[in-house]
């Protein structure tokens, strides 16, 4: 994000000038206080950003790989069984199917991509006789008549158990990618919230705080304060000075906290319960 980029080099040049100038921070208990303040959001907003800024392209990369894998074996498959139910005449599993055209399906989504593979592998193994669960694998081997029946659909439309076995390790494959992906990028935008807000927090802080403190070294030290306008450029607004009061010492006002009244609020004495009316 090149937008966050140049608020860091900001608040990187900020926080050198302030260190520079330390005399002036020690004048100001409460400046050094909003400097400390922003160090800690500057690293945090390094820290998210440089974990934002991972590559995702090789993962990316991946799930578009799996993906044509997954279609290259996905197509014939269903053109085989296609063909089966019209030479069948099964006419719902022909209306099923019918969409399915290599351009839908190159053009399908990842999930409803995803959909017609799964559909596709059930239509498939069940119509060619294969088994879906390891029980059934073992009765289809001691079975004769059922293994014939599948040999016989190998051999009449070409569609064989290794092409079976190889969609269904593609679709698997092919989810992980995306599980993968899709992890990922919802961990760069939690990433990118947080960086909105301790970049919310950083700005708030230099407009409120810092840049007040800085004016009040505009006539005491007129080189610092035009280096540090500098940088802000005209996001430093002059006309926050005139909120202080000129009558009084700045630093003084400043460098302590107003004493805070330990003394509890009385409380108001509680007005007496209503006699409910005789009856």
């Amino acid at each position: 994000m090149k937008d966050i980029t140049l608020k860091l080099d900001r608040n990187d040049k900020i926080i050198s000038l302030l260190s520079q100038n330390i005399e002036i921070l020690n004048k100001v208990s409460r400046f050094q206080t909003a400097v400390k303040q922003l160090e800690y959001y500057q690293k945090k907003l390094l820290d998210l950003n440089s974990r934002m800024e991972k590559d995702l392209s090789t993962i990316e990369k991946e799930v578009a790989d799996r993906r044509a894998a997954l279609i290259e074996l996905l197509i014939p498959v269903i053109r085989i069984m296609q063909v089966f139910a019209h030479d069948r005449k099964k006419e719902n599993l022909q209306q099923k199917l019918y969409f399915l055209t290599p351009e839908n399906v190159q053009g399908a989504s990842d999930t409803e991509l995803i959909k017609i593979s799964k559909k596709i592998w059930l239509v498939a193994n069940k119509f060619a006789g294969f088994s879906l669960s390891f029980s059934s694998k073992i009765k289809s081997l001691l079975d004769s008549d059922n293994s014939t029946d599948t040999l016989k659909f190998e051999k009449e439309y070409g569609l064989s158990p290794n092409m079976i076995k190889n969609l269904e390790k593609a679709i698997l494959g092919f989810i992980k990618s995306m599980v993968v992906f899709q992890g990922e990028k919802d961990e760069k935008e939690k990433l990118a919230t947080k960086v909105k807000k301790f970049n919310r927090l950083t700005k708030k802080l230099i407009s409120n705080k810092i840049d007040r403190f800085a004016i009040l070294f505009e006539s005491e030290n007129p080189d610092f304060y035009h280096e540090y306008c500098e940088i802000r450029g005209n996001q430093l607004k002059k006309q926050e000075k005139e909120s202080l009061n000129q009558e009084s010492d700045p630093i003084d006002i400043l460098a302590e906290e107003p004493p805070i009244s330990k003394v509890k609020p009385k409380r108001k004495p509680k007005s007496p319960k209503k006699l409910s009316s005789e009856k």
